[in-house]
């Protein structure tokens, strides 16, 4: 499986463009910067995976190497991904850091994440398009929180 990826910071711009009012599942921290591992997912579309301190449920990649994680169930979330066309959505002025042993263990299991968000993601594309319809329940336990009902635009002529 080929893959871009980087760990990027969102923008204002986009911060601008999804305000919390319409888009209240959108992760917003104004005391720090918002931190993803950016994966191509489609031709120009990307895949923006938020680091997070705390992880309560089963669809994200658990950290399990950091002290960190070790404290507050940390991860990459895949219910809170964002999907990016417009790359100015992206604050390249300024290098992204995260913790370092997060970041080694994200790239150490690169393919292991790419699969499982892509996965999380064609599940949800394929109730969208009606290709294999989830049960309201199950749908409701996967995606309720879920930031992907924003961009599903993005996803019905997906890929």
């Amino acid at each position: 499986m080929d893959y871009d990826v980087g760990i990027y910071h969102l923008s204002r711009q986009f911060f601008t463009a999804y305000p919390y009012q319409q888009f209240p599942e959108i992760e917003r921290k104004s005391s720090r910067p918002y931190s993803c591992l950016l994966v191509e997912y489609f031709d120009d579309l990307f895949l923006c995976i938020p680091f997070r301190s705390h992880i309560r449920h089963k669809y994200a990649y658990h950290f399990k190497n950091s002290a960190r994680a070790l404290r507050s169930q940390s991860g990459l979330d895949y219910t809170k991904s964002i999907l990016i066309k417009d790359l100015h959505y992206l604050d390249l002025s300024v290098q992204a850091v995260v913790d370092p042993d997060e970041y080694k263990e994200t790239m150490i299991n690169l393919p292991r994440i790419v699969r499982e968000v892509y996965r999380y993601l064609s599940d949800y594309t394929d109730d969208l398009n009606g290709i294999q319809k989830l049960h309201p329940k199950e749908w409701q336990r996967r995606y309720g929180k879920s930031t992907l009902p924003y961009f599903n635009d993005f996803l019905t002529a997906g890929p």
